[in-house]
């Protein structure tokens, strides 16, 4: 009862239904009108041939009017439900077919509807049968040049309101039930085809729909194109819709799970890159409490210091996830300014100078004259290049190098570290730049949990650009950034 198929079977055959009742009334109302022009047609045709064979009526009536009446018998002997009347101009019957005529007819009704349509049916009462309708008709009778009386005429083909005889109502009736019954038949016809041609692709798209809803929105389920997705109609429109909400919720619902993912291997690191300072820091100022007396001064400060170096390393952890957590914020807004990239870089190669030298590494920086301004925010990117600096210098052994350069393109600034390290594997470097990740031959060199090249990576995308790495393995490796020279 609620489905759309059987809600479109009812309109459309309630629809028909009405129609085949206006249809079947439209034909008995023709059919009934036909046989009134008809019987009209031929009263008049009868009033007019008798006039024609009879020229001298009027001289006939005359000559005898008490036998009159039998000579009109006669003119409708073949015609026994025709009245006819010789009237005279006053409506008084002067002679009559019938025995039981009036004596006179009110021709007000005649002269109204002759003034008005001469060829239109007339329908008045009939004289000898009072409150029933009969159909009239009559023509002026001439003597001598002059008007002297009328020809009346009762056509007596059934009683109202049909009018007609009953063979010619029942071929109305029949007539009428059949239309009836076709139309209806073609409503119905017409309804199934309107389901098979709309209800079956929507009953079609509904499946798919509820598939995919059952399967959680599967790749394998969702990737396939819905039930008329080619057609060019709002069938189709609406299968594409679906595709297209279908493709975007399989594509937020993996990155919900990619991201949940992710998240649990953030916890997993950060769980594990706290909890190995933090253990061995706890270790070791529990050994100088034990211990304070019993070891040596040399001893004690070398403990001292390893706990100092791993509070630090805590200290540097979490001021990464610090900035990490305010760069992902959706209120963060960088602060771009036009800045002299090159000042930039050579006021944050200066910062490290001294630690380069106290570890035996080379430490340069290369850019060009007449840099363009680039605009970006110079807190960010002094940030990012930091990173990019104390990673190389991590990795780079003693009597290394680190290069610090940046290079203009067409419509970019690109500042690369070059470093003289082990490099980083081919099938790493895809990855570098997340967060927590670190290649375990490089996770005691680096001293980190692995956040600087993901906060590296991310102020690049905050300024509209990209950071990437090129290396070979063991000749180093150039980690860069490239930031639009006008945002």
């Amino acid at each position: 009862m609620k489905s759309l198929r059987f809600r479109v079977l009812a309109l459309v055959a309630g629809f028909s239904f009405v129609t085949a009742v206006l249809l079947a009334t439209i034909m008995f109302s023709s059919v009934r009108g036909y046989n009134a022009d008809m019987t009209h047609a031929k009263a008049n045709d009868f009033v007019d041939r008798v006039l024609e064979m009879h020229p001298n009526l009027w001289t006939a009536y005359l000559a005898r009017p008490q036998d009159f009446g039998a000579r009109l018998r006669e003119f409708i002997l073949y015609a026994p439900n025709t009245g006819l009347y010789l009237l005279d101009d006053d409506g008084q019957v002067l002679a009559s077919a019938s025995d039981d005529s009036p004596r006179r007819i009110d021709m007000g009704p005649l002269m109204q509807s002759l003034a008005a349509d001469p060829e239109a049916p007339i329908l008045t009462e009939d004289p000898e049968r009072p409150g029933r309708a009969s159909f009239v008709s009559a023509r002026p009778v001439q003597h001598e040049g002059a008007q002297v009386g009328w020809l009346y005429v009762i056509s007596r083909t059934g009683d109202l309101p049909d009018q007609m005889p009953d063979l010619l109502r029942s071929y109305a009736l029949r007539t009428a039930v059949t239309v009836s019954l076709m139309t209806l038949a073609i409503g119905v016809l017409l309804t199934l085809s309107m389901i098979a041609v709309l209800t079956r692709p929507l009953i079609e798209l509904t499946r798919a729909v509820e598939k995919v809803r059952k399967a959680d929105f599967a790749e394998e389920v969702v990737g396939p194109t819905m039930p008329g997705w080619a057609r060019d109609d709002e069938i189709g429109r609406l299968s594409r819709a679906f595709h297209e909400s279908f493709e975007r919720l399989r594509t937020e619902t993996h990155r919900v799970s990619q991201t949940d993912a992710r998240r649990r291997e953030m916890v997993a690191s950060v769980s594990h890159d706290l909890r190995t300072p933090l253990t061995a820091l706890i270790g070791q100022l529990e050994t100088i409490r034990l211990k304070r007396d019993a070891l040596p001064a040399h001893e004690r400060d070398e403990l001292f210091a390893r706990a100092l170096q791993n509070a630090l390393h805590l200290q540097r952890l979490t001021d990464a996830l610090a900035e990490l957590a305010r760069l992902d914020s959706p209120e963060f807004r960088s602060d771009p300014e036009p800045i002299a990239i090159g000042e930039l870089a050579d006021d944050v190669v200066q910062r490290f100078a001294v630690r380069a030298a106290d570890a035996g590494i080379e430490l340069t920086l290369e850019y060009p004259d007449g840099l363009p301004l680039a605009q970006v925010d110079a807190a960010l990117v002094e940030r990012a290049l930091a990173n990019l600096i104390d990673n190389a210098l991590r990795v780079t052994p003693r009597r290394g190098r680190v290069e610090v350069r940046v290079v203009p393109k067409a419509q970019t600034l690109r500042l690369e570290v070059s470093d003289t390290g082990p490099g980083v594997e081919p099938e790493e470097q895809a990855r570098v730049f997340e967060r927590f990740y670190q290649s375990s031959k490089h996770r005691d060199l680096r001293g980190s949990a692995g956040l600087g090249l993901a906060i590296v990576r991310r102020v690049a995308e905050l300024h509209g650009g990209q950071a990437g790495v090129h290396s070979r393995h063991g000749a180093g490796a150039t980690f860069f950034i490239e930031l639009p020279q006008n945002r």
